[in-house]
């Protein structure tokens, strides 16, 4: 371990270039981090934020990748400076981060710990895999040591979910509290009824937002026989939420550890445009589909939905990738201005389903028909 760079990966794997995304990357971190302390006028935004984000303490994740991969750099000949400074300042933001060691608290610290733990083992168990790969194996392993453990303090695994649900459902229900109260300190003000008396569509189009909102984490009844309220509709969505959170904050600490050190891990994050992967992948949304269409298995339906939504996404950025390799750049800007126009005409949820719709049957259609035939990856994701 007294080379700066691992032998294997010195020729094959070339410094990032580029700036542009990173910090962009950067700043969307620290903005959805901070999304608790937005100003009123954007609570809602806020609320929806920390809805989408089962992690809201982004920012850790992020910080846990880079302690990881500065610690597989040190074994690939890295300096032991960089290991020891990035794992003590993730363990100490760990510690300090103001959450009480139980509940919510215990589960951000316990799944940070799981996370980066995981990532180093797969990492130096497959030194040569592109970073997809090895990230999504690493939110695997995390999830199995995040579901031993809860399974260790509850009977059966329907105690196990249960528990883990309802720890969720109080946290959202907190967060869209302090949200909503945010909100309606707002809309209560002067200046928010005159804007209303001008613009009532606006203030209709809030309200329905809110509508949703509260719709998408309130614990919804059950019956009788099942005793007890269930959790809401995107409480049900937390394992495949904090799998894509979790796959973003890996690649941003990847890319930020291989701009603040010279030891290489692994080859860099290519380009959206060359996004491929193993296109047996498409199995895990095939068996979601089925868990959640088949009547006989509706016990499974809530893991089927979690499968697809965590494929669906992957496939569809795969789709992104197809439309960014067919789109010229001088037409991209154009296709953007497109797409921002539609926005007050069919609305911001009409627009994005459409969005997704298309590049989700792109991706999935990649998988079978390669669109990008001609023009193999420079930078593969996975293999």
């Amino acid at each position: 371990m007294n080379g700066a760079v691992a032998p294997g990966l010195a020729a094959t794997a070339p410094q990032e270039r580029g700036w542009r995304w990173f910090v962009l990357g950067l700043v969307l971190m620290v903005a959805v981090t901070a999304a608790p302390a937005w100003p009123p006028t954007l609570a809602l935004f806020a609320g929806a934020v920390r809805l989408l984000l089962p992690m809201e303490q982004f920012a850790l994740l992020v910080l846990v990748a880079i302690a990881a991969c500065a610690t597989v750099g040190w074994w690939s000949g890295g300096r032991l400076f960089l290991a020891v400074l990035w794992v003590s300042a993730a363990a100490y933001v760990l510690w300090r981060v103001p959450l009480p060691l139980s509940g919510y608290g215990a589960f951000l610290r316990g799944w940070s710990v799981a996370l980066g733990a995981a990532f180093g083992l797969v990492c130096l168990a497959s030194p040569a895999r592109p970073l997809l790969t090895r990230a999504i194996g690493a939110v695997a392993l995390a999830g199995v040591i995040t579901l031993t453990g809860f399974s260790a303090r509850s009977f059966g695994p329907a105690g196990t979910f249960d528990a883990a649900g309802q720890m969720f459902s109080r946290e959202y229900q907190h967060r869209l509290g302090e949200s909503l109260e945010l909100w309606r300190a707002r809309s209560a003000s002067d200046s928010w009824r005159r804007f209303a008396q001008r613009f009532p569509e606006a203030v209709e189009r809030t309200t329905r937002v809110e509508a949703v909102l509260v719709a998408l984490a309130a614990p919804m009844p059950a019956s009788d026989a099942v005793g007890g309220a269930r959790p809401g509709p995107l409480v049900g969505l937390v394992p495949a939420l904090l799998a894509l959170e979790s796959l973003l904050a890996l690649a941003l600490g990847w890319a930020a550890y291989h701009r603040l050190a010279r030891a290489r891990i692994g080859p860099p994050i290519g380009a959206l445009r060359d996004l491929r992967f193993n296109d047996q992948w498409v199995w895990g949304l095939v068996v979601g589909a089925t868990l959640l269409l088949l009547p006989t298995l509706a016990e499974w339906r809530v893991a089927g939905l979690n499968l697809v939504c965590l494929f669906g996404t992957l496939y569809a950025l795969r789709g992104a990738g197809v439309l960014t390799w067919w789109i010229p750049d001088r037409a991209a800007i154009w296709s953007l201005l497109a797409l921002v126009l539609l926005v007050p005409i069919l609305g911001p949820v009409w627009v994005l389903i459409a969005l997704l719709a298309v590049t989700f049957t792109l991706g999935l259609g990649d998988t079978w028909r390669d669109f990008r035939a001609g023009s193999p990856s420079s930078r593969p994701w996975s293999s």
